[in-house]
């Protein structure tokens, strides 16, 4: 399923669980703001708020009132453990996901070393 016909809330998810995969968000690391993943995906605010909560519910991540959403600890061992049970289609589609995501983040960069 590509993003642009992915659910919003899939993919406010997926974004986050792809960022813990390639190790952009480590364990115990904080994750960007509502409005900030608001912004970056081009979803709603109250989307943002379904996906960490879907997050939450499944122990990816905890939050903090008034600081903030973080990464659990053990974040990494559980969506590997949930990937295993997926099809191998879907597996594939999330590890390109997460190398797109890293790709970018190299490509940001490298623009930034003005290269």
């Amino acid at each position: 399923m590509s993003d642009e016909t992915e659910q919003p809330v899939t993919r406010v998810t997926r974004a986050i669980e792809a960022r813990i995969v390639t190790r952009e968000l480590a364990a115990k690391s904080q994750l960007p703001t509502i409005r900030q993943l608001q912004e970056e995906l081009g979803v709603a605010y109250n989307t943002v708020q379904a996906g960490l909560r879907d997050l939450r519910d499944r122990g990816i991540i905890y939050s903090h009132k008034g600081k903030g959403s973080f990464v659990a600890e053990d974040a990494l061992n559980l969506l590997s453990r949930s990937s295993s049970g997926r099809g191998l289609e879907e597996r594939v589609e999330f590890l390109e996901r997460a190398l797109a995501t890293v790709l970018e983040r190299l490509d940001r960069l490298d623009e930034g070393a003005g290269r």
